[in-house]
């Protein structure tokens, strides 16, 4: 292993010795939901002023039944945006993303669907980090791994609301090095 592919000792964890290919754990992530609960406040206090601000005409609209329309739709829109956020953030709550010694692994499981996604490093052409404001505030962010398919092929896997994005990056990144050269 060289310099830059070194981790700390807490970084490295090993797996069930049942496993028949001995793999080791180099991190595993569960998502924030920080940035969504942000996102959420903020619609439904946006929302819920804009709905008002229309009900009691505010805005000196001429027609008061126009108002209430606007704002009735307003509202629903928040509604629905709320629902929207609240089921991503109980999929959040399911997800685990694994980094082993060969692979990369999302996993999740919802009520009675299970789905698991392996992605072998040797196959990775690509990764990405992306972070919105709120995300960059709780040094959180979005790692996308990505093969020569295309975003909906079975080799993209993206990690979402990772705490220390950077550092899974540095890892899936120091992953590939090693397994490049391992296959030439």
């Amino acid at each position: 292993m060289t310099q830059s592919q070194t981790y700390n000792e807490t970084d490295v964890t090993d797996t069930n010795a049942s496993e028949a290919d001995d793999e080791q754990v180099l991190h595993q992530i569960s998502p924030a939901i920080k940035p969504l609960l942000v996102w959420l406040g903020l619609t439904i206090i946006g929302g819920g002023v804009l709905g008002i601000a229309f009900f009691v005409n505010l805005f000196g609209l001429e027609d008061a039944g126009l108002g209430l329309i606007v704002g009735s739709a307003i509202v629903f829109l928040t509604g629905v945006i709320a629902i929207k956020l609240l089921i991503k953030m109980y999929v959040l709550r399911r997800t685990t993303y694994t980094l082993t010694d060969d692979a990369i692994r999302y996993e999740f499981s919802l009520w009675f669907n299970q789905r698991s996604r392996e992605l072998p490093y040797a196959k990775i052409r690509g990764v990405d980090l992306s972070q919105d404001r709120i995300q960059r505030l709780y040094q959180i962010g979005t790692v996308s791994v990505l093969t020569g398919g295309t975003n909906a092929s079975l080799g993209y896997i993206e990690c979402s609301n990772v705490p220390n994005p950077e550092r899974v990056r540095t890892i899936v990144r120091n992953q590939m090095c090693s397994h490049s050269t391992d296959s030439q």
